[in-house]
């Protein structure tokens, strides 16, 4: 009998003491995200800002790169584990051996063509080829249109909407290709009578210069425009499967934010967007703009992908070799947080 008391109590004693001794938490799964200072990164410093990454056991670190293909370099190389950026590099990556997928998207029909000086002041009044068509012909010189490097997004977007839509002479446009930042520098200064453009650039430049003006918005350069995406490697995506299904749950979250409470998303961006030079109130006014559109599920892109590859190829800037797109997409985890 005792020795059924005495058994007893040593179990109870041994379930009481579990209790009283708090569980190890699992350390936090570690994830190095890259992102260009663009406002489709919102969703990113929206989830981190507000602790959800933490809340599901993932410790995210964050990088800022010039551009896309800066990121997707830093990506091949295992620097990082995911990037925010446009999904030309991707595409290309994948083409020269580079495990990397879409998981996610973010922003889509970003690029806006936005022209000052001598040319904002006509294309006001008429169709924007034919305000490019008169000053040209009006200065006897070439028009300058400021864009990133040929192969990216917004090379593509730009010649896409010159050829394609304003069907425009190639002789009386010079292309000007250059980093996110000189871009928006080089309209400030007047060395470009226009640019393809993000936001925030776009309501900066516009709040800078009132008579600033939009040329063509995003669907109008290129149709269904493909913007941002949230990529990853793949060995992560092997290795770190349920936490990288929690990431873009959140991330899906934080889309909704961003589209729901601008005011908030733009709190929260503030540190990452401009260094923190750019005022709250700029950012929500560029997130309620018309170029700011969000969506994360990567699905209503690939198509536009196909399109905007086969464009590429026409015009010789492909990089990819003709890279299968759907090959470069991964739905199982929008899928998982859907």
């Amino acid at each position: 009998m005792k020795t059924f008391k005495t058994r007893t109590l040593a179990l109870a004693v041994a379930a009481l003491a579990a209790f009283a001794t708090p569980a190890k938490a699992a350390d936090p799964v570690k994830l190095d995200v890259g992102y260009i200072p663009i406002l489709a990164a919102a969703p990113l410093f929206v989830l981190t800002g507000e602790g959800w990454a933490k809340q599901e056991g993932l410790d995210v670190k964050l990088t800022r790169f010039v551009d896309g293909p800066a990121a997707i370099q830093a990506l091949a190389a295992g620097q990082i584990d995911m990037i925010y950026a446009g999904v030309a590099p991707v595409i290309v990556a994948r083409s020269k051996g580079v495990d990397v997928s879409v998981i996610a998207n973010s922003g889509i029909e970003e690029l806006v063509l936005v022209a000052r000086g001598p040319l904002a002041k006509l294309a006001k009044d008429k169709p924007a080829a034919d305000a490019v068509k008169e000053l040209a012909a009006a200065t006897g010189r070439k028009i300058k249109f400021g864009t990133q490097p040929a192969g990216s997004v917004p090379d593509t977007v730009l010649r896409h909407w010159l050829f394609k839509v304003a069907k425009l002479d190639p002789a009386i446009v010079e292309i000007v290709p250059m980093g996110i930042e000189k871009t928006q520098q080089a309209l400030m200064a007047g060395a470009l009578d226009a640019a393809d453009i993000r936001e925030p650039t776009i309501t900066i430049v516009k709040k800078t210069d009132p008579q600033a003006h939009i040329m063509a918005l995003g669907g109008e350069m290129f149709p269904g425009q493909p913007g941002t995406v949230v990529a990853a490697r793949g060995e992560l995506l092997k290795k770190n499967e349920d936490a990288i299904k929690r990431f873009v749950k959140i991330h899906a979250r934080a889309v909704d934010v961003v589209t729901k409470d601008p005011k908030r998303a733009a709190t929260l961006s503030n540190e990452h967007l401009g260094k923190g030079m750019i005022e709250p109130d700029v950012l929500e006014a560029a997130l309620t703009s018309p170029a700011s559109k969000f969506t994360a599920d990567p699905r209503v892109i690939v198509e536009a992908v196909k399109r905007m590859q086969a464009f590429q190829q026409e015009i010789g800037t492909a990089q990819g070799g003709g890279a299968p797109v759907d090959e470069a997409f991964d739905f199982r985890f929008i899928d998982a947080a859907k």
